[in-house]
């Protein structure tokens, strides 16, 4: 019998080993020498010479505290930190996360959910006090968070803790060499709409329903002002049964924010459920502006108006502008920014109480001084400012 050949191909187990062999190598190529050849790409750290997490003796700073309590409390199940370049994500979140961003992790706090939004970009987005009241209680300023408390942290009179402090001072460093262009997406300078779309009772049902789900916290059940926040709030959440605010002013504070304050932007919030929302809350200082035509009615109301004009002039022209505004020349260092008076109408009671108070947390100091009658001069001048047209 003649013997036959076999080419050692029609073996099968040899067949598994280049396959094998085959498949380590193409793997090898893609996982391990593609990334390290990509490496020279990556974009270097721009000011994080040195440890934020200790000083120079070796101690822990208070960013460095606080990442331990934020890893303690495994705040990482529920909120990432990494930004993927996909999906848009950087449209929602912020610039997209680089890799020298977690040079000195470890462990690191990437998470793998987003219950609650992600804190990659947090720096400057919004204010201590934001932050402390809603780790005090999440609903003072988030009515519909699932998050829970962090009551602990905080003495029985609501004063944080130092671990608070350390927190939050952690949470205002996440993303800190991002945090200019974070805030001029945010709350950007300038914002303003001129006119609004006609409502109607649906719309300000959806209004009132969305002011019940994101505002009450803060501006409370009744819109006064008196939220569960209100012990953290500097400025306070404002009273908006005591103003009229036009409907496109409300637009636009609602996708700028107030950078100073704890009011954050909503910019994300459909188009639609914005402007219903802003609708809302225009309507609720309806009777404010109904009390402005019965002043503008009285007799005496021109001479009133000029004689505020000058004190107007004399106080109060450096930060809302000539024409009440809120563009003076001191204007662009404050935030918060003065007052609008063109798109809002103040209650007297509300504008007495500013003037007698200021606005603490803000530029807006007491004007103690002015006597009763330069008072009502000085409401009826800023009255005058108002434009029906905005």
């Amino acid at each position: 019998m003649s013997s036959q050949k076999h080419s050692p191909f029609g073996k099968p187990i040899l067949i598994l080993i280049f396959a094998g062999m085959g498949c380590f190598l193409l793997s090898f190529i893609a996982m391990g020498l593609a990334p390290w050849s990509s490496l020279k790409n990556v974009t270097r750290p721009p000011s994080l010479a040195t440890n934020p997490y200790f000083d120079e003796e070796g101690n822990p700073t208070a960013v460095g505290r606080g990442r331990k309590t934020y890893i303690k409390e495994a705040c990482w199940h529920c909120h990432s930190q990494f930004v993927r370049p996909v999906a848009g994500e950087p449209y929602r979140y912020g610039p997209a996360s680089q890799a020298w961003e977690s040079m000195y992790d470890i462990p690191q706090t990437f998470g793998t959910r987003r219950i609650g939004p992600d804190l990659s970009r947090e720096s400057g987005r919004r204010s201590d006090d934001w932050h402390f009241a809603h780790l005090y209680n999440p609903r003072s300023v988030a009515p519909s968070s699932v998050m829970p408390s962090y009551p602990w942290y905080f003495e029985s009179n609501g004063e944080p803790k130092q671990e608070a402090k350390d927190l939050v001072a952690y949470l205002q460093y996440l993303g800190e060499p991002f945090k200019e262009k974070i805030q001029s997406i945010s709350y950007p300078r300038l914002f303003k709409v001129t006119g609004s779309p006609v409502s109607d009772s649906t719309i300000l049902e959806r209004g009132e329903t969305l002011f019940k789900e994101n505002c009450t916290g803060c501006h409370g059940v009744k819109a006064d002002g008196n939220g569960k926040a209100v012990a953290f709030l500097k400025p306070r959440a404002v009273n908006l049964v005591g103003r009229f605010i036009s409907t496109s002013e409300v637009y636009s504070i609602l996708n700028r924010g107030v950078l100073g304050s704890a009011m954050p932007s909503f910019r994300e919030m459909p188009e639609k459920d914005l402007w219903a929302l802003a609708a809302f809350v225009s309507d609720l200082g309806s009777s404010v502006k109904e009390g402005k035509l019965k002043i503008l009615g009285q007799a005496d109301h021109l001479k009133k108006s000029q004689a505020g004009k000058k004190i107007y002039a004399a106080q109060c022209v450096l930060c809302h502008g000539a024409n009440g505004e809120g563009d003076g020349l001191a204007s662009t260092a404050l935030n918060p920014r003065p007052k609008d008076f063109t798109r809002r109408i103040f209650s007297k009671a509300v504008f007495e109480d500013i003037l007698s108070n200021g606005v603490p947390g803000s530029a807006m100091p007491a004007f103690s001084a002015l006597n009763e009658e330069e008072r009502e001069e000085l409401y009826h001048a800023v009255l005058e400012f108002y434009d029906e047209k905005l």
